[in-house]
């Protein structure tokens, strides 16, 4: 029956479990918020007369027989049993009489003296973690879960067996929303934690263990990362948090991905020495596939920032990198292609920290191609100098090598050649005459060819802020003979941004990631 509700469990997850909208579930504590879910969804718990949940009131006896009950038998039917024949205080129309009568059949419950269960008394964490242990095949005697020490050896057995993920099980009352969590880590399945060590991962030198995405290196002095969607990614058997040691002179905003969704989304303060910074919590132990992107753009040319080592703790088997992509795509920009006046609601709060390479169309079109990237943008670039940037674009190639030492510098040119260049026109580039501005773009689109072969297939965007350079653009498409893809404006309806005016909306970035997507597969590559 357990394989039952485990399938169960699973097709809930794989259809996306619907919140069961209890009138509380704002205060469902983010961290317990998908075992809530999973576990109301499958009628494993259920909520009040009132339509609320309580997430934080303590889980009782009679709710936990339930729990304990419904996880084992998978939603099936049960004989009726009669907990009056074990307990004098649960009479034939105790809501819960016969999961108590159940459980007590199975010896999984017992009362506390007197003849009595006391269905409404509370339980703590550790008792509750007793009676699931025992539910799924744990002897109380010989695993020593009674008599002296029961609760640290039940807290220790969980910790063993993975089955305390997210949790930290004590002798206190247990709130419900707990209890969801840990009834749902008894629906997967037990891993021996003992083969899991606190691991620090350098990372330097050894290119084998990481991939790296964008103009990313490894080194001496560890992952060279400067530009936004700079990224590293690796697979390996791990679980709980991962701290990030790095040395930079700015701040760092980084999103870490676990599996391909997003675990944590930080902002670390710049220096000089070394410093940490906390990545991911609380991932589930197992394989998984970890991604670190650098997120937002920067405003100024920057200085070296080195990724030092990465620190876990607990991992199982050698890190290995992910394998690299059929399809590469450089993008080439201004702020627009870094994601500026994307993000919200998020935690970066200044309107410097507005950006997120990580909701940019760019990096969104990568995702739906399932191409690597690499993203060399920020705010004032583009195909013209600006007051920003006091660079004419064919100088660009060798401004975004921004590091003192020359090995540093050459390590850190591009090593893979891009399959498809996508240039953006920035709105900066407006500033310039037309015949200035034709010029500096001829002189770009024949730099990106010397650098990446003849045959490097180029696709021009623009439009995405203000209409500027479009009648000149388009009249020296067929000499430059590029791909070019007009972008949408805001499409919400909206202010193009809460903090960066001018700029296109995380909508917007949404609509340009599948116009553009759409367009290299289907025109470009075709």
């Amino acid at each position: 029956m357990k394989k039952l509700i485990a399938l169960l469990l699973a097709l809930v997850l794989l259809a996306g479990a619907a919140s069961a909208a209890f009138t509380d579930e704002k205060s469902v504590n983010t961290r317990y918020r998908e075992a809530v879910t999973a576990m109301s969804d499958l009628g494993v718990i259920g909520g009040f007369p009132d339509g609320s949940f309580k997430p934080k009131d303590t889980l009782t006896r009679a709710q936990a027989a339930k729990i304990i009950c419904t996880v084992l038998k998978g939603g099936e039917n049960m004989d009726a049993v009669t907990a009056s024949k074990y307990f004098t205080d649960v009479p034939q129309s105790h809501w819960a009489v016969t999961y108590i009568g159940w459980c007590a059949a199975q010896g999984i419950v017992s009362g506390v003296g007197g003849g009595r269960f006391d269905p409404n008394g509370q339980l703590t964490g550790c008792a509750f973690g007793k009676m699931l242990l025992v539910a799924y095949g744990h002897n109380a005697e010989t695993d020593k879960l009674t008599g002296a020490g029961w609760d640290t050896h039940v807290a220790d057995l969980l910790k063993k067996e993975g089955r305390d993920y997210q949790l930290k099980v004590t002798n206190e009352p247990l709130p419900r929303q707990e209890a969801c969590q840990m009834a749902y880590n008894f629906t997967l399945p037990a891993v021996d934690m003992s083969a899991y060590a606190d691991t620090t991962l350098d990372l330097k030198a050894d290119t084998a263990l990481y991939k790296t995405y964008g103009r990313t290196y490894m080194g001496e002095d560890g992952a060279a990362i400067l530009w936004p969607g700079n990224a590293v990614e690796f697979t390996a058997e791990l679980g709980g948090d991962l701290v990030l040691n790095y040395r930079s002179a700015e701040n760092l905003y980084i999103r870490t991905f676990v599996d391909g969704e997003e675990n944590a989304r930080v902002r670390a303060t710049g220096s000089t020495s070394a410093r940490k910074v906390k990545l991911a919590t609380d991932i589930r132990p197992g394989e998984h596939t970890i991604r670190i992107v650098r997120d937002t753009d920067i405003s100024t040319k920057g200085s070296e920032t080195f990724w030092t080592s990465l620190t876990f703790t607990g991992v199982k088997s050698t890190v290995k990198a992910t394998p690299q992509k059929k399809l590469l795509i450089e993008y080439f920009g201004a702020s627009t292609l870094a994601g500026k006046g994307a993000l919200r609601g998020g935690v970066y709060t200044s309107d410097d920290e507005c950006h997120s390479a990580a909701v940019a169309f760019t990096y969104l079109s990568a995702q739906q191609l399932d191409a690597d990237w690499s993203l060399v943008a920020r705010g004032g670039a583009g195909v013209a100098p600006t007051t920003s940037v006091p660079i004419p674009a064919s100088e660009f190639y060798d401004y975004v090598n921004p590091f003192s030492d020359t090995e540093t510098r050459t390590k850190y040119d591009f090593a893979r050649k891009p399959d498809v260049v996508v240039v953006g026109i920035g709105g900066n580039d407006g500033k310039v005459p037309n015949d200035e501005f034709k010029a500096l773009a001829k002189a770009l689109i024949q730099q990106i060819r010397d650098r990446n072969g003849a045959d490097v297939k180029i696709v021009v965007t623009y439009n995405e802020m203000v209409k500027i350079h479009t009648p000149e653009w388009e009249e020296i498409i067929p000499e430059l003979g590029v791909y070019h893809l007009e972008l949408v404006k805001n499409n919400d309806g909206g202010a193009s941004s809460e903090t960066a005016p001018g700029h296109p909306s995380a909508a917007a970035h949404a609509v340009n990631a599948k116009l553009l997507a759409d367009y290299i597969r289907d025109t470009v590559l075709k």
